[in-house]
């Protein structure tokens, strides 16, 4: 086929809650004829599962197989089998991500759903997940605006700003409902990432203790205070740099709305019926703290399309991406899965032109860009080889990924594919040769190394794809005759 949908699957596991989301992604040229990329043209939610809540074996482990029950009861109720699926995101956020078995549960869950399920987590992922799960990122395209979507859980509280079409910066704090936990009256649980915020309060909270409705309302109240000060800084009012996840950005940003979004944000633009200890935590405290805000109602509110489901949306709908029609496959390694990417900067210019014209000979040039690509296999080695300790993949294979490969000549090609094949034969690498490119030649780029190859080993060179350093990628089965890979780009893996 050369245009369809792909069925994707969005699982969140979440500090408080487990949902799972099926969407219908369009595909289609957007190119007159036909003949261009392939682009994903529509988003459609197809299935929205039930709210269940994490299942725990303790504190510290996530029940595994509960959370696999939960999926395979969402996916019979959708009337949807693992064969049908064919892209999708597995993310454990919040507080849960920081749980010992985290990335050992997401590996399982993918393996189990089939051969094109990624794992992704990290609260700066989640946070533009969640605004474009809820539709403050659209908002902030079609009004040419700066929108803030604040997607309180009940672990974390992660900020996107989405300025136009552009994420301009995320802002991700330890400010949630379930960070305090208790039962008929006395504290069940209080997790440690809250201290700095109790210290600061003076107030000592601890399990077994009869719950002081004074002190929580100064909590909860100061959770609302670290909000504010979350959208409103530079600068950040202590605890809040102790609070925070990663660097806090040093510009003040002009916001022209504000979207709440997760389990708790649900509730301040839909204040629920139940009292305050419905959910044996702080969610609706918190949630009314922050509704009644001064600061907070500084900024006009929206309405978002989806609240408390607006990170699996985003995860089952915002995650794949296509690659190229003119892409080189050895499809027997295919799917890969987690496989980390090394960015090679714009190449040296040199081209046939150069050679033409009395410059750089062939051989010149073809050993400066050998020994030029040569640097970052060796680093790729290193770094992601099966002998780098630890070896953070599991074949130790990674991808090459291009910015500029220069001139798309045929001398030029055919220039890169000789070096390209120096470069891995000059060092111990030994599995595939990987590629991406941000410019369409990749079949002519591995038609150009296979012919080079001795022994031939897999190439896969995927185009029209730009990558971040530092990234991991999934790439799925072909979904259509002309090779187009769905592909998945993931900029955190697990935080520490």
């Amino acid at each position: 086929m050369s245009e369809g949908p792909l069925t994707s699957v969005g699982i969140d596991v979440g500090t408080t809650t487990t949902q799972v989301v099926l969407s219908r992604l369009h595909v289609a040229s957007t190119s007159p004829g036909g003949a261009g990329k392939l682009e994903i043209t529509d988003r459609e939610i197809l299935y929205r599962g039930e709210i269940h809540e994490t299942p725990l074996l303790d504190a510290e482990t996530i029940d595994a197989g509960g959370v696999a029950a939960i999926v395979e009861r969402e996916l019979e109720r959708a009337g949807v089998s693992r064969t049908d699926i064919d892209t999708g995101a597995v993310i454990v956020t919040g507080e849960t991500a920081r749980r010992a078995n985290a990335a050992a549960l997401v590996s399982e869950l993918a393996l189990e759903l089939g051969d094109f399920v990624v794992e992704t987590a990290g609260a700066h992922l989640e946070a533009v997940l969640a605004g474009r799960g809820s539709g403050a990122a659209a908002y902030a395209s079609r009004e040419n605006a700066t929108v803030a979507n604040v997607d309180v859980g009940g672990g974390t509280t992660n900020v996107a700003v989405f300025d136009g079409d552009a994420v301009r910066e995320t802002r991700c704090c330890r400010i949630g409902g379930r960070l305090v936990e208790f039962d008929d009256g006395t504290v069940r649980a209080v997790t440690e990432t809250i201290r700095p915020l109790l210290d600061h309060l003076d107030v000592a909270l601890a399990v077994g203790d009869d719950r002081s409705a004074n002190d929580l309302d100064r909590l909860v109240d100061a959770m609302a205070d670290c909000l504010a000060d979350l959208l409103a800084g530079p600068p950040y009012p202590a605890p809040l740099d102790d609070l925070a996840i990663g660097e806090l950005p040093d510009e003040r940003v002009d916001l022209d709305a504000v979207a709440f979004t997760g389990g708790v944000g649900s509730l301040v633009s839909n204040p629920a019926d139940a009292d305050r200890d419905a959910y044996g935590d702080l969610g609706v405290a918190l949630a009314g703290a922050i509704r009644d805000h001064d600061r907070l109602g500084d900024w006009p509110r929206l309405d978002p399309a989806e609240d408390i489901r607006a990170t699996v949306i985003g995860a089952g709908t915002a995650t794949t991406r296509l690659s190229g029609r003119t892409v080189g496959l050895d499809a027997g390694v295919l799917p890969l899965r987690n496989v980390p990417v090394v960015s090679v900067p714009p190449l040296p210019a040199g081209d046939g032109a150069t050679r033409r014209t009395g410059g750089a000979s062939p051989h010149q040039e073809d050993g400066a860009l050998a020994a030029r690509i040569r640097d970052h296999v060796e680093q790729g080695v290193g770094l992601y080889g099966e002998a780098a300790d630890p070896a953070p993949s599991e074949d130790g294979w990674f991808f090459l990924a291009f910015e500029d490969v220069g001139a798309l000549t045929y001398d030029r090609i055919e220039a890169l594919a000789a070096a390209v094949v120096t470069a891995y034969d000059d060092t111990s690498e030994a599995g595939p040769i990987l590629l991406l490119l941000a410019q369409n030649c990749g079949k002519a780029l591995a038609q150009s190394i296979r012919r080079a190859l001795t022994p031939p080993r897999p190439v896969v060179v995927l185009d029209e794809l730009s990558v971040e350093r530092g990234t991991y990628v999934d790439v799925g089965e072909p979904i259509t005759d002309d090779d187009t890979v769905p592909v998945v780009v993931k900029t955190l893996a697990f935080e520490e």
